[in-house]
């Protein structure tokens, strides 16, 4: 079952995953009985919900004990071609919910509703040829809603990096490297 609130990815979802139960809605207003599901799993989001109305929605959608799993993909920006990209790309946060600075994990913790977050780690390597890179990096949300011309602009000047770095000029496939965040907790029966 996936819930999402913007038409577009629910439609892409459905062509391409048609298995998948797909539903309107948002982290703050699922569309479930009380207690339907044995696990939620966040990817990428968290840091766009209001964090007390979607722990208390998550908590009741799920059965007793159940599982909340949060998911990150970041960027290694340990990696200097890589660094160069984000810093291109962060210059259009223009206020736009980030990971990095969210204080969801305390605000999910005040609720008491869940138990203590177990948080972890991972390296990840994605690799891709030139198209995919530049697909992923549009697919940042304050790039994909740029006007079209600076988009293209900001697009443009990313192939040019990757063209000068020496560690992907000339290659076909481009090892993007990605640090993987995931934090993991269980639905308390009772607040604490």
């Amino acid at each position: 079952i996936a819930v999402e609130p913007v038409a577009g990815m629910r439609e892409q979802l459905q062509r391409t995953t048609p298995a998948v139960r797909i539903l309107d809605g948002t982290a703050e207003r699922i569309p479930l009985p009380d207690g339907e599901l044995d696990a939620v799993v966040v990817a990428q989001a968290f840091h766009w919900f209001d964090a007390g109305a979607a722990s208390a929605e998550i908590h009741r959608v799920l059965r007793a004990d159940g599982g909340l799993g949060v998911i990150w993909n970041a960027w290694d920006e340990d990696v200097a071609w890589v660094a160069r990209i984000q810093a291109l790309v962060h210059e259009h946060v223009s206020g736009a919910p980030q990971h990095a600075t969210s204080r969801w994990p305390q605000e999910l913790e005040a609720t008491g509703l869940f138990t203590p977050l177990s948080q972890e780690t991972f390296a990840h390597v994605v690799t891709g040829d030139l198209d995919t890179l530049l697909a992923r990096v549009a697919s940042v949300s304050y790039i994909s809603a740029l006007p079209e011309a600076e988009r293209a602009r900001v697009l443009g000047v990313v192939a040019e990096v990757i063209a000068q770095d020496p560690e992907t000029a000339g290659r076909d496939q481009i090892a993007m490297p990605y640090t993987t965040h995931v934090a993991s907790c269980h639905r308390r029966t009772a607040a604490a």
